[in-house]
């Protein structure tokens, strides 16, 4: 399966040091040159954790007339993340953000956010725990609330 991520599941991901399960889950991971450059500003935290990881997986959008036009409505992460998407016929784009996540759904594109990608690394034996990693991206600012995140302990049988 091959899954075109945005910036912030892979900067969530990397908070919690579990970028390696987007490997162990799909066979390829893509990232398109604008979420690289987002992901790769210095300074930010677990860039070099980030960029390391990231090596080989960046691809530059063909389309541009595309991104421009999500561009729109969407960041160029996003723009380009979904434009990307549609150009490899990926299986999965990896966003989190709600506007992105509702304009995808809109145009039948399969979506997966970060939380999503905890629970199927638990329910095929990856991760032990879904609550540490959880815990650890809601005190790096990472929003669920407390009734979603109750319910996401549930659905992971914590």
């Amino acid at each position: 399966m091959v899954i075109v991520s945005d910036s912030s599941p892979i900067i969530a991901l990397a908070a919690c040091d579990k970028l390696s399960l987007l490997d162990r889950l799909f066979g390829q991971v893509c990232i398109p040159q604008a979420v690289f450059d987002e992901l790769a500003v210095p300074n930010k935290p677990h860039v070099p954790m980030i960029t390391a990881w990231a090596k080989g997986r960046v691809v530059s959008v063909k389309n541009r007339a595309a991104a421009r036009a999500l561009a729109l409505n969407l960041d160029p992460g996003e723009s380009e993340a979904l434009s990307l998407y549609w150009e490899i016929a990926a299986d999965y784009l990896l966003i989190d953000e709600k506007k992105g996540r509702t304009i995808a759904a809109r145009n039948g594109v399969r979506t997966v956010g970060t939380v999503g990608i905890l629970l199927w690394a638990k329910q095929r034996g990856f991760l032990a725990e879904v609550k540490p990693s959880l815990d650890i991206l809601m005190n790096t600012g990472f929003r669920v609330s407390d009734v979603l995140y109750r319910q996401i302990l549930e659905r992971a049988g914590e």
